[in-house]
C-alpha cells in the first residue's frame, strides 16, 4: 500500500566559532589527499585545524572499514547505514568541541557520502530525488558543515586513479558502482545547490590543494571579522 508523504528539510547550522568544511566526490577524486594536505596548509599559515574523517577511526568505524567496506563481511545494506550513523552519533562530539574552540575541522567524508552510496545499493532504478529525501532524514540531527566541496572528477578519471591505487579495493570501487555514486551526488548538488561549492579534481595534486585553501582561508577569515 502506497503513501504520499511530502515533508522539508531542515539542516541543524553550525553555531560556534570554529568553520566546519566536508570533502565530497566519487572514489580516487583526492578526498583523503586533499582533506590532509589543506589541513596542512592552513596550519602552517597560522590557523588552527584539524583533519579527521568517515567513517572514523573509533570501534564502530573500524568495523565499517575493515571488515564490512571491504567486503569481508556481508550485511543488508541497510545495516550499513545505521552503522555509518551510529558512528557519526560518536564523531559529533568530536567535531563539536573542536569547533568551540575555534578550530577550523576538515573532514574526509560527511552525511552526504551516506545518501550517494545508500542509493548505490538499491538493486533498480529509483526516484533518486525521493530516495535522496528518505535517507537524508535521519541525517538531519547531525550538524551540517559550513560548505561541502565537492571534488569533481569525471567516471574515466577515478577509474585510473583507483586502479593505480592499493588503498581503493572497497565493495564501492567498480564503475557500475561508481556511476549510481555520481548520478545521485549529481541529483544532489541540484536539489541542495546552496549546501556544495564544486573543486575541479581533474587537476595536478597542488592546484587543488592551494584553490580549497585559498576558499577555506576567506571563510575562517570572514568569520572571524564577523565575530570582531
Amino acid at each position: 500500500m502506497k503513501y504520499h508523504i511530502s515533508f522539508d528539510i531542515d539542516f541543524k547550522r553550525n553555531p560556534y566559532k570554529g568553520r566546519f568544511i566536508a570533502l565530497e566526490g566519487i572514489d580516487g577524486s583526492g578526498k583523503t589527499t586533499q582533506a590532509l594536505k589543506v589541513v596542512e596548509l592552513l596550519n602552517k599559515n597560522g590557523y588552527k585545524a584539524i583533519y579527521t574523517k568517515e567513517p572514523t577511526g573509533g570501534i564502530i568505524g573500524k568495523l565499517l572499514r575493515e571488515q564490512i567496506l571491504s567486503g569481508k563481511v556481508k550485511v543488508p545494506p541497510v545495516s550499513i547505514q545505521y552503522l555509518m550513523s551510529a558512528d557519526r552519533a560518536m564523531h559529533q562530539e568530536e567535531i563539536t568541541e573542536e569547533l568551540k574552540k575555534g578550530t577550523i575541522v576538515v573532514t574526509d567524508r560527511y552525511f552526504w557520502s551516506a545518501v550517494c552510496y545508500g542509493i548505490a545499493d538499491l538493486p533498480q532504478a529509483v526516484n533518486y530525488y525521493l530516495t535522496a529525501l528518505s535517507v537524508l532524514s535521519p541525517y538531519t540531527r547531525f550538524l551540517s558543515p559550513d560548505v561541502t566541496f565537492f571534488l569533481d572528477l569525471p567516471i574515466k578519471s577515478s577509474l585510473k586513479r583507483i586502479g593505480k591505487s592499493l588503498k581503493h579495493r572497497e565493495i564501492y570501487d567498480n564503475e557500475e558502482k561508481l556511476k549510481k555514486i555520481k548520478k545521485a551526488y549529481d541529483l544532489l548538488k541540484e536539489k541542495f545547490v546552496k549546501e556544495f561549492a564544486i573543486i575541479n579534481a581533474d587537476r595536478e595534486v597542488d592546484e587543488v590543494t592551494k584553490d580549497l585553501f585559498k576558499k577555506i582561508a576567506k571563510m575562517a577569515n570572514a568569520k572571524k571579522a564577523h565575530k570582531a
